[in-house]
């Protein structure tokens, strides 16, 4: 499959359906929509794993919630 396709003929009859609702009422193709949802997820997985690297860091080096407000202040006087 070419980079520029995209695979919606193998979604469930439902979600095409609701696909082809977006598309028709904002007057794009079902792909820009199936093209935006995918991007979407990506960054909210890009997320999860920058909040998952800052909990581990946080419980790596013991810092606690209550912290951070003088950690802030800290950084802030470098400036």
């Amino acid at each position: 499959m070419a980079a520029s396709e995209t695979p919606i003929s193998t979604l469930p009859d439902a979600l095409m359906n609701e696909v082809e609702n977006v598309a028709l009422a904002e007057r794009r193709s079902a792909g820009e929509v199936v093209q935006e949802a995918v991007e979407r997820l990506m960054r909210i997985k890009r997320r999860e794993k920058l909040y998952a690297f800052g909990e581990s860091q946080t419980r790596r080096l013991g810092v606690q919630e209550s912290d951070f407000p003088s950690l802030v202040h800290q950084v802030a006087r470098r400036d």
